[in-house]
Formats: C-alpha cells, structure tokens, sequence
C-alpha cells in the first residue's frame, strides 16, 4: 500500500478509536452528574408533601397567622398556597417522570416506585421529611409564584410589598416521609416536571471540553509527526495545501466551530439521554446502538476536519515567510497584483504609445499627492512626497538596469540567430525591446518549421526508396519471368493463358503495394491530409461489418457483434477509419481458422472508446517481431498474397489520428485492440 494511503488510513482509524474511546465514557458522566435537586423542584415537593398530608387529613391546619396579620394578606396567602398545592399534586401524580413512595402514619401510598432501583441509575433519588426540607423559604417562593404582591422573609420578619407584617407559622408534617426517584432517561411526552429540573447541557461542557482537546492534541501531534511529502499526496489532502490563507482561515474557523457546536450538543443529548428518548418516541429500533454510532460517526467527522485543519496550518510552515505571504495569502496576491500592474504602467515597449502611459502614470501620482496634501498634515504630507520620490529614483534605477539587460539578451539572440542555435532562442520579457524579442522568436519558428518540413520531405523519399528496394523485387522479378516465357516461340495456347494470368497477378499485386507504400509513408512522415468529422462509431462499426460480412462468409467465418446501445461520437476521417478496419477484415479472413468465429466489441471507457476483434489462427502464433511494422506477415511461408503492409497502414493511420493500437495474443487467440479519445460534449 503506497505510503499516502497509509497516512490517510491511520488518521481515519485514530479518529474512529477516539470517538469510540470518548462515547464509551458516557455512562460514567451521566452517572457522575451532581444531583443536587434545583429549588423550583424542591418547593414544589414542599407543596406536594402538604398536599399528600391534606389528602388523608382534609382538617389538616397547615398555616396559621399571627395576630394583627391583615385579613386581605391571609386570604392571599392562603390563596396562593392552595394553588401550588393543587398544581404540585396534579403535576407529581400525573407526570410519568415522578416516582414516588409515600409514608404517612404507616400507611403507604406508590406510584410506579422501584424498591429495588439503584440510586446510580437515576437522576434524582432523595427520602424527604420536615427536617430535611427548607419549607420557610420554599414557601414563600410559591406564594410569590402564585401571587400579584410580594411576600418577603428577612431576619425573622416578614414583608408584604416592602411593608412588615406580623406574619405566619407554617406547620409541616412530621408524619409524613416521602421517597422519590427521577430516572436518568426523561420521558418528554406532556411531561411539566422537566421544566423543574432546570436541565443544562453546561453541566457536561467540562467533559466535552476535556475530551475535544485530548482527542484534538492526538490528531495535531499524528499530523505534525508525519512526513509532509506523504500528507499532500493523501485524498482530500491535495487539495488543501495551496488554499489561500484568509479565505481558507475563515472556512475552517467556521466548519470546525459548527462541527464541535454541534458534536457538544449531540453529546450533551445523548448523556442526558434526550437523543434516546426521541428515538423510543417514534419507536425506532434499536435505539441505544443508533446513538452511540450516531456519536461515534459525529465525533469521526469532528476530529477528521481538526486534522485536515492542522495540516492546513502545517503547510503555511513549508516555505518562506516572502514566499508565503505572496503566493497564499489574498493580501500579498493583491499586492503582487497591484505591483504588476504599476509595472505594467512604468515598463513599456517602444512600440506602444510612451508618452501616454507617462501621462497616465503622472496624473495618478499627482492626484494622490493632492489628496494627501488636502488632509493639511504638513509633516506627514512631507513625508509621502519625499518616500515617492525616493521610490521613484529607485524605481527609476532599476528601469535603466532592466533596459541594459535586456538589450543584451536581444543581442545574444541575434547572434544565435545568425549561428542557426535556436534552442537559445526563448520567449521572454524584454520590456521596451518586446515587439524585437516577439519578432525574433517568430522569425526562429519560421526557420524551424522550414527545416521541419524539409525534413519530413527526405524522410518521405528516403522511406519511399527504403521500401520500394524491399519488396518490389518478387512482384518484378516475376515479371521479368513470365514475359521471357511468353517470348518463346515454342509455348503453346493453353499456358500462353496461364502465364499471361500470372502476369496479371503481379501486376496487380505490385499496384496494391505502390499504393500501400504512399499511404504508410505519408502517415509516417506526416504528411498526410485529414479530413475530420464527428462519427457516430457505433453506426459506423455496423456499415463496416456489413460491407464486409462477405469476405468473412467466403471463409465460414462468422462475426458475433457486441455494441453499446448508445451513441458514441468520435471525431475521425471517416476514409481513413474505414481504411483501418478494412485491413483489419481482410487479414482476419486470410488468416483465421475457417468455421469458427469473430468476435468484434466495442466499449465505451471514461474519456476513450475501445474497439477490439478477436479471431482463432489456423497456423501457430509464433511471432519473433512486431508484425504491424511494415513489411512483416504472419504468414512466414508467403502462402497467402499480401503486401506486408496491411497492419503497419493500420497502425500508422490510427496513431496519426492520435489513436492507439496494439495486438494480442493468448495461444491462437488473436486480438486487435484500437482505442480513440471521444469527441468532447458541445
């Protein structure tokens, strides 16, 4: 496995074992939770525990008021007291979050109470009595959450609306002991109780926070420990080490704060056990796996994008401080732009019009000068005058040196261009000589492209002479032959006829091979002409094999097509293509095992189009050369006609239309496999 895929995987596995690790803490924070009840719940248990001592004794006095109390504040009071009575019976005794046993005088009341529930497996779990509850305060509290005035308790007094009055005694059961349990997974179906609980998620922060950054410090030290030439070849990676800073900055700043806000949340959920319960309410199976994979997955993804972050930092430390600063940051690029273009405006070549670029030039320092001096800040306008002046002589000085060295390189040109060395002669920027430089070059490619073409002519007339010496003596000497005998006097009618169609032959044989030579030569060389056109290869495979469904008959050989359905356009010379598979059928028909069959398919490949034929050999395939080269037959024995150049012109013709083409083959399987780039989507 190379070592760029290894990295990728390590970090994913790192992720995975972390969030796995971090999930599997769960239970132990849910447990370790404090469970310190909220006061809203406790008051309301105050009431409740009235309520459940009123239930069994209706007389039950508990308030009484001390004297000169103002009869308006008593029936207040009493008031708002029976309502939060009332609301915390109806609430404990109706919400399926509450379960409670309660003990008055011996007489035992349940509500879906547990005796053998354990403590660490709920929420809440107190015994409360008289002495254990604050009542004083609680009451207080729900008599100002029940009324319009405003009852306070302070050193022993009490007040109404600021004022004192004598105030109340109020008498809790002390026969009354009442055990609850909240479980630690809410019910959140009309349930009022969670209102009480006074639910936080800031509670887990610190175990979120702690494990965020301890999983967080894993990934960065993994990353920063590994080798740089392997982390920016890894998927995803690749794509990141040349981001500019500040956009780049802005979009992990973003996605990790979202990632990590949602993570704490889901966290926070799950250990409360709220994820689960949302699962329970809409009866999805297997609730407790779907959340711990849940959190496992968003913790995966949460550390994922820490590490990609990282190396995104790593990379700003792999180059220098000057080239950092130009090529990855949107401030220097804009700098750098800015710069050009002021270059742009100083440089010039001296066939554009100098004087107005001067006067361009002029203005715009002039116009920021006046905008400075407008500000009325004589130091500081002082200031900037004299730094661009300074910048200009600088600028200035290098001017004159860059005109000086590119007259030089305009002079070393020439000279290279006089000598014929025109590998020297390279486009470059020559400032006020650029239009010289651009002529020179030209002049240079004219050259080249003369002696180009010179080239490929005595190529094509070395290579015409090369193959005409090679092959043309069997058809000539043949020639010579026959017409000697059919010189003899003595020859009778009857093989008269026979030499005379013999001669016929190689005459014709010796046209095919003329004919076959151009052709190979032209495309060798170069020269050949191409007419273009978009085809539809599969249409044209199909007029292809009909047109020579013949040939392959005559032998018994019968063809098995295998054709995309759609269509397939390529960009060809249609004469030339045919041409291909022409010679392609003509030698499957000289040299495939008669009565067997042909198998022609056609694939459709990313960007590419595939086209391969398939035949058995009637003679052994024991090829010692690269029988597409020309003049070389399988048929060693000359047993069947042929020029030798039938798979050469295939190749040539195919590879001049930037295709490919190779050949096969696997005991007497004989594969021909051409394969041609698309034509591209208008």
């Amino acid at each position: 496995m190379k070592k760029k895929n290894i990295f990728l995987t390590i970090l994913c596995v790192l992720c995975i074992i972390s969030s796995c690790v971090v999930t599997s803490f769960y239970p132990n924070v849910s447990s370790a939770t404090p469970s310190k009840m909220p006061e809203s719940l406790e008051q309301y248990l105050t009431a409740f525990i009235l309520a459940k001592k009123i239930e069994q004794d209706p007389k039950y006095e508990y308030i009484t008021f001390e004297k000169g109390t103002p009869d308006n504040i008593q029936q207040d009071i009493k008031k708002s007291l029976n309502v939060a009575i009332s609301t915390a019976k109806n609430l404990f005794e109706n919400d399926g979050n509450f379960h409670y046993e309660c003990d008055i005088q011996n007489k035992i009341t349940l509500k879906n109470f547990d005796v053998n529930i354990k403590k660490k497996d709920t929420r809440y779990y107190e015994t409360l009595d008289s002495n254990t509850l604050n009542a004083t305060d609680d009451v207080v509290n729900l008599i100002n959450a029940n009324s319009e005035k405003y009852y306070e308790y302070c050193s022993g007094t009490y007040y109404c609306g600021g004022e004192p009055f004598p105030g109340y005694t109020l008498h809790m059961p002390s026969d009354v002991v009442l055990t609850f349990y909240i479980p630690t997974v809410l019910n959140y179906d009309n349930s009022s109780l969670i209102d009480l609980l006074e639910l936080d998620g800031d509670q887990y922060a610190y175990f979120f926070v702690t494990a965020f950054l301890i999983c967080s410090a894993i990934i960065a030290l993994y990353i920063f420990l590994n080798k740089y030439v392997y982390e920016k070849e890894a998927y995803i990676f690749r794509h990141v080490n040349n981001w500019l800073f500040e956009p780049a900055f802005f979009l992990f700043l973003v996605v990790d704060a979202l990632l990590a806000s949602g993570t704490c949340i889901l966290t926070t959920y799950s250990i409360e056990g709220t994820f689960l319960n949302i699962l329970n309410r809409y009866h999805i199976e297997f609730g407790q796996p779907v959340v711990y994979l849940t959190n496992v997955l968003a913790w995966s993804i949460t550390l994922f994008f820490i590490g990609l972050s990282v190396y995104w930092l790593k990379c700003q430390f792999t180059t220098s401080i000057r080239d950092w600063f130009f090529q990855r940051t949107l401030v220097g690029k804009s700098i750098l732009y800015f710069s050009n273009k002021v270059e742009r405006i100083i440089s010039t070549d001296l066939s554009d019009e100098i004087l107005k670029k001067y006067i361009i030039f002029s203005t715009c320092l002039i116009l920021i000068l006046a905008f400075i001096s407008l500000l009325n800040i004589p130091f500081f306008s002082f200031f900037i005058v004299v730094t661009a002046l300074i910048g200009i002589s600088v600028v200035g000085y290098k001017k004159i040196k860059n005109v000086q060295g590119q007259y030089q390189d305009i002079l070393h040109m020439t000279e290279d261009l006089s000598s014929g060395n025109f590998e020297n002669i390279k486009p470059a920027d020559s400032g006020l000589f650029q239009s010289l430089n651009n002529n020179i070059y030209q002049i240079k490619d004219g050259f080249e492209q003369a002696v180009k073409e010179q080239v490929q002519s005595q190529n094509l007339k070395t290579e015409l002479i090369s193959n005409v010496s090679h092959d043309l003596k069997i058809p000539l000497t043949g020639i010579k032959n026959y017409v000697e005998l059919l010189n003899d006097p003595s020859i009778n009618e009857e093989d008269k006829k026979n030499y005379l169609e013999r001669l016929n032959q190689y005459t014709d044989r010796l046209s095919i091979l003329i004919t076959d030579l151009f052709e190979v030569s032209k495309a060798n060389s170069g020269n050949i002409d191409l007419e273009y056109s978009n085809i539809n290869i599969i249409e044209f495979m199909e007029q292809v094999c009909a047109e020579n469904e013949e040939l392959l008959q005559a032998k018994n050989l019968q063809l098995v097509t295998n054709l995309p359905e759609k269509e397939i356009h390529v960009c060809l010379d249609g004469n030339k293509t045919y041409r291909i598979f022409e010679n392609l059928f003509t030698n499957i028909s000289k040299y495939a095992l008669e009565n067997t069959r042909v198998f022609l398919d056609v694939k459709d490949i990313g960007n590419s189009v595939v086209i391969t034929m398939k035949n058995t050999s009637k003679a052994p395939l024991d090829f010692d050369c690269d029988i597409t080269e020309r003049f070389v037959r399988g048929d060693k024995s000359r047993h069947e006609a042929g020029s030798g150049l039938g798979l050469a012109i295939v190749k040539s013709f195919t590879e001049v239309q930037n295709g490919t083409f190779m050949i096969e083959t696997d005991g007497d399987l004989f594969k021909s496999i051409l394969s041609f780039r698309k034509s591209q989507k208008m």
